[in-house]
């Protein structure tokens, strides 16, 4: 396929969002991570919702698989494209509205609040 002069492979869309879903979720790792060795509940509050986030998506991309496919419209990379950054849109909007992240916070927060609970010896 050729777009503007340059040629697109499958291969190389379908890599390139793999690599940026890996990316994603090695990002909030490391967040959490974070948050939990600093003991920084703001940070462990934006990590759960981030996970809610990518839960979501998730959520979406196989709600998606069971929509069979229409051929008034032909499937294109474009579409596929426009499809996957709606997905990740639609998922950081709602991402926090579920009350996921609520739970996982307070369940990870209590965790929190063990670790570093200072003793009055």
């Amino acid at each position: 396929m050729r777009v503007d002069g340059v040629n697109v492979n499958a291969v190389t869309i379908q890599n390139s969002i793999s690599s940026k879903q890996f990316a994603e979720e090695t990002s909030f790792e490391e967040v959490l991570k974070k948050a939990y060795t600093e003991g920084d509940k703001e940070k462990l509050k934006e990590a759960c919702k981030e996970f809610e986030g990518i839960l979501l998506g998730i959520l979406f991309k196989q709600m998606k698989k069971t929509v069979p496919e229409s051929t008034f419209m032909a499937k294109s990379y474009a579409r596929e494209i426009f499809e996957e950054m709606l997905d990740e849109e639609l998922a950081n909007n709602a991402k926090g509205t579920l009350g996921i992240a609520d739970v996982l916070y307070k369940q990870l927060s209590a965790s929190l609040d063990r670790m570093y609970k200072i003793s009055d010896d």
